[in-house]
């Protein structure tokens, strides 16, 4: 089992590593090739998640947990990286003058004026485009998930919210409260966060996320330099939900507050 986490751990730096050298290409179709490796890695940290319910030790559980949660940040940068270089690509496109006419001396040739190429017209700026579906619950929570992928956290939240208010009783519910929460928290405002999680915690108090909520709105308060609040809630983690990765995680928190 260790040696299997290894290489998964090995195979998704690989691909940030690729993702990254990636960065500094302005082309459309490089671009699209930065957008496919965030999806693998993305689906990469998704099927870790769940196979880390199967793992055995839980000091490996933990360890997993929290490469997890770093892996997601860097996504999100990365994602906020690709949205830029796709405005970029826009500008480039759109800026583009066009070119002149050959004068009647010039030496025949392939005309590019008259035959305008990828290279003159405007770059299309590649999209991940959401494969209909046939359940339009899942569709919508994909979306919003999609959106916060691309580090479009506002795009995210909103579209989460309307997920919440029109699927209140649905499976995902608690997952697009958490992802709202989770919008906050990349975008550093850990007291808008807090209050998410909060939601999540009242609303669904014995959904599948509250350990992760907990967590994170401990993590929230320790940002905020509230090392008291962070601790209440560390503990109360250790305590309510022992032998679980978020449990062993603040553990290590818990040694680590002043």
């Amino acid at each position: 089992m260790k040696r299997k986490y290894h290489q998964r751990t090995g195979q998704i730096c690989l691909l940030l590593l690729a993702a990254t050298l990636c960065w500094g290409c302005a082309t459309p179709q490089e671009t699209a090739n930065l957008q496919q490796s965030i999806n693998i890695l993305f689906d990469r940290v998704q099927k870790l998640e769940n196979q880390v319910q199967g793992m055995q030790g839980t000091e490996q559980k933990a360890d997993l947990y929290a490469r997890m949660e770093e892996l997601q940040v860097k996504i999100g940068s990365l994602t906020g990286q690709l949205e830029e270089q796709q405005r970029q690509i826009s500008r480039l496109g759109t800026a583009a003058p066009a070119a002149a006419p050959p004068s009647s001396s010039a030496a025949p040739g392939p005309s590019y004026a008259a035959a305008p190429s990828a290279a003159t017209e405007p770059a299309a700026t590649p999209k991940i485009v959401i494969k209909e579906e046939k359940n339009p619950e899942k569709a919508m929570y994909d979306n919003a998930l999609q959106l916060y992928q691309q580090g479009k956290f506002l795009e995210a939240r909103k579209e989460a919210k309307n997920f919440v208010d029109k699927y209140p009783k649905s499976d995902l519910a608690d997952n697009a409260l958490f992802l709202i929460g989770e919008a906050y928290y990349s975008e550093k405002s850990y007291k808008e966060a807090i209050e998410s999680y909060q939601q999540l915690l009242d609303r669904y108090p014995k959904g599948n996320k509250v350990p992760s909520a907990l967590l994170k709105q401990a993590g929230s308060f320790q940002k905020l330099g509230d090392a008291t609040a962070a601790r209440i809630l560390y503990e109360r983690i250790a305590e309510s939900y022992p032998g679980t990765p978020q449990a062993q995680l603040a553990a290590k928190e818990l040694k680590q507050l002043p």
